[in-house]
């Protein structure tokens, strides 16, 4: 079979194709640019596109990972662009392109399609090839990006059929807390919550795939053992502070040698592959925030599950990473409005900063209790008042309280309305 007929037979399997996919809180914005659907991998970027897909007119849909095409070129795909068009002649298409970074210099082809010839493009794919800052720098300005990261609890709870209310029986509560507890430890990937047998075995496939694919792969990392190891080392580290110059010499005394220069790229490949997230201390000098220790954060729980070889039962790290995702979920990127403080005072784990200005302090701990209360509440307080912040947060397991110190006011969410509030 010829080229052409391959893909005239893909583009109409798609577009018979019934499916019946869950519902993400996620809008994709109108557009005449080229948009770009970003994330991680197994994160549901394509059931995203499929579904706005089934709900254009005239509309193609072309996975460009699909094996009858292989090897796949940018020849290949001018070609199903012409095809399409002889297929819908006199109609406006909208094209979807999944899975497009497969294909080296697309941009191309997507830049004739956006300005030249005025067509609505959408693109997804595995963050390898198209993360949005190399979508907007190849179309200069003529793209959008959304990311899509793994389900929130309240995406979870949607494809669980639970309904969160504001008022709960005792038996609801109990119901939340369980599935919260549940999604805290094994995270939130759509196929781990659909589907719960063997999520271990699944979640390492997952991860050594995004190692492989998007960094191995793409940047031709030979010392393969070395960012592995590190990778394992900042999971294992997670919410903690990280020194990458004390790291690369205690490789060196284990006999690993890496450059604190190599695991610099690693940590950017990392973070650009949506793996790692590296948050800065805030500070009024760019070059203070810049210059300080990393607390490093994982795009899913499930991964930090996977390391855990001690079963650890410091599940308030497990709290502390899905309230970091959940921030970054909603624009807030680390290092430019989402920070962590820390002064001789104490620490507040995430300082949010909107229009150069301190809103909110935010706190996270599993349960408030006599021990830690100076240092969740007292210090908070202190702090608040001295970077003159009065939006102060505890985000806990379960407790709900207005806990007033030293005249000031510290609101404790639970996580789980948390993801309601307003940031």
């Amino acid at each position: 079979m010829e080229l052409r007929d391959i893909i005239k037979s893909i583009i109409k399997e798609y577009e018979q194709r019934d499916i019946s996919l869950n519902e993400r809180n996620i809008t994709l914005p109108e557009t005449n640019k080229a948009l770009a659907v970003v994330g991680i991998r197994r994160s549901g970027k394509t059931s995203i596109l499929m579904k706005l897909f089934k709900e254009t007119e005239n509309a193609v849909f072309f996975p460009l990972d699909d094996d009858r095409i292989f090897p796949v070129t940018l020849d290949t795909l001018q070609e199903i662009v012409k095809v399409s068009k002889e297929m819908y002649p006199d109609k406006k298409i909208t094209f979807f392109f999944d899975e497009i970074q497969e294909i080296g210099n697309f941009e191309l082809v997507v830049k004739r399609l956006v300005e030249k010839e005025d067509y609505k493009v959408y693109l997804t794919g595995s963050s390898s090839k198209l993360l949005s800052k190399e979508i907007a720098t190849q179309l200069r300005g003529r793209s959008l990006s959304v990311e899509v990261f793994p389900l929130s609890f309240k995406e979870y709870l949607d494809f669980k059929k639970i309904t969160l209310t504001d008022v709960l029986t005792e038996q609801e509560h109990a119901n939340i807390l369980n599935n919260l507890e549940n999604y805290l430890n094994y995270g939130g990937f759509p196929e781990i919550v659909l589907e719960e047998e063997n999520r271990e075995d699944i979640l390492k496939n997952y991860l050594d795939m995004v190692v492989y694919k998007d960094i191995i792969e793409r940047y031709n990392v030979k010392n393969t053992d070395s960012l592995r190891l590190f990778l394992k080392f900042l999971i294992n580290s997670n919410t903690k502070k990280v020194s990458i110059n004390k790291l690369a010499n205690h490789f060196k005394s284990m006999g690993v040698s890496v450059s604190k220069n190599t695991l610099y790229e690693y940590l950017s490949h990392l973070n650009d592959s949506y793996v790692i997230f590296p948050l800065k201390k805030y500070a009024y000098s760019l070059k203070e925030s810049s210059l300080s220790l990393m607390k490093s954060y994982v795009i899913d729980n499930g991964f930090i599950k996977m390391y855990d070889f001690k079963n650890s039962s410091d599940i308030g790290k497990y709290l502390e990473n899905a309230v970091f995702i959940e921030l970054r979920r909603r624009g807030l990127f680390e290092n430019q409005e989402l920070f962590y403080y820390e002064d001789n005072i104490g620490e507040v784990d995430f300082l949010v900063k909107q229009n150069e200005h301190v809103s909110k302090l935010i706190n996270v701990c599993y349960s408030l209790n006599f021990e830690n209360y100076d240092r969740e509440i007292k210090k908070l307080v202190k702090i608040g008042k001295k970077i003159k912040c009065n939006e102060l947060y505890l985000v806990t397991f379960d407790l709900e309280k207005e806990i007033t110190e030293d005249g000031v006011l510290v609101k404790a969410i639970p996580f789980w309305k948390f993801i309601d509030m307003e940031i």
